[in-house]
């Protein structure tokens, strides 16, 4: 069993009967790792610099000592301590979340099949970009871009290379989840929030029972969504139904959800007002799924977005579908942000992709409009 995983089910001892977030810590650890290599300390450095024993900083770095679990106040000296050090802000930012994905961790490795769904972490706020990759990383191996700029949490050392889930916590993360979505509610706002986002958690777990799962589930969201011609919670469980189809390989999922599902302004702009919540240009935190259409376009700017799915133009990526038209919108509805300098960076990058010929017949012609508005920027 890996130093960093809790109990679990082959061990004997099984799981808790009730969530017991407090006892996991193996995401908050490995962001710490991070942190103390990015400032440039050891182990024996930095337990000096905050007064404990040395243990103790390897136990918090293991998970065997949930950070979690200490003192308010001694995470706080613990984290302006860092700053001080000279660990940048948005690494210290992935801290913090990191301790909320390790709740949600803790949660679910303690919960059973039978689902609290007034209290259950993902029915109870629209989860971030940041909290997803951390989140994603024991599933998949990856650690998020933060992180992984800063070259120290992809080292070998004595706790691995990143946080990891024994086969049985795999197996019940995702029996959890999948249990989630099939008995949220399906006519509230607050059980579609749940279904949707237990869907897409749960498409991190790479066995093919949960992929079968993910196509049966789509399938029956589809076919609920098609009695509504306007936009609703429905509407966004299907949309990142698609994703995590695309993720595992389905190429037709989001040209079919953009084609049938994204053809009104208000869907529209909920696909546009979601990009911003997920890239992080809407700052404030989201209780349901429905800021997709209450929220104004003009609340944010757009600048992120554009520089993000520009970046994403990619034949080999499994979203390609939705990035290209997303930024198709995104131009559409904020011409503004198009100038001489980005315009002349992102022309090369679509030639290029129009040249390879691998995208569908409507991304092409898509792309064909974000072409001619480049160029057009460029003449201003």
């Amino acid at each position: 069993m890996p130093k960093n995983s809790r109990p679990t089910l082959t061990t004997g001892q099984g799981f808790s009967a009730a969530p017991d977030s407090e006892r996991e810590g193996r995401v908050s650890g490995h962001v710490l790792k991070a942190l103390r290599r990015a400032v440039g300390h050891t182990q024996e450095s930095l337990a000096e610099r905050i007064g404990v024993d040395v243990s103790t900083l390897q136990g918090w770095e293991s998970g065997r000592r949930p950070l979690m679990a200490v003192s308010t106040g001694q995470y706080f000296r613990l984290r302006h301590l860092l700053h001080r050090l000279g660990a940048a802000p948005r690494l210290l930012t992935q801290l913090d979340t990191a301790l909320e994905a390790d709740r949600f961790l803790g949660y679910v490795l303690g919960a059973g099949r039978t689902v609290d769904l007034e209290s259950h972490p993902l029915a109870t706020w629209v989860i971030t970009r940041p909290f997803t990759d951390l989140v994603a990383w024991p599933f998949i191996g990856v650690a998020p871009a933060v992180l992984a700029e800063t070259g120290s949490s992809v080292r070998r050392g004595p706790t691995g290379s990143g946080p990891e889930l024994a086969a049985d916590e795999r197996q019940h993360i995702s029996a959890h989840l999948r249990a989630a979505a099939e008995q949220a509610s399906r006519d509230t706002v607050k059980g579609s929030l749940l279904r949707r986002q237990a869907h897409y958690v749960t498409g991190f777990d790479t066995s093919a029972e949960t992929a079968e799962w993910l196509a049966v589930m789509q399938g029956a969201e589809k076919r609920r969504l098609r009695a509504a011609a306007e936009w609703s919670p429905s509407w966004a469980v299907v949309r990142s139904g698609a994703h995590s189809l695309a993720r595992k390989g389905d190429t037709e999922a989001l040209p079919e959800f953009i084609d049938a599902h994204v053809s009104t302004d208000a869907c529209e702009n909920a696909n546009l007002n979601y990009w911003a919540y997920w890239l992080g240009e809407v700052a404030d935190p989201q209780l349901a799924d429905t800021f997709m259409v209450e929220l104004d376009v003009d609340a944010w700017r757009g600048d992120r977005m554009l520089n993000h799915l520009t970046g994403k133009l990619d034949p080999a990526n499994p979203y390609v579908d939705i990035v290209v038209h997303s930024l198709w919108a995104l131009i559409i509805r904020k011409p503004g942000l198009l100038d001489d300098r980005n315009a002349a960076s992102t022309t090369p990058i679509v030639l290029r992709l129009l040249d390879e010929g691998t995208v569908s017949q409507r991304s092409r012609r898509e792309l064909e409009a974000v072409l001619y508005a480049l160029r057009m920027a460029q003449r201003r």
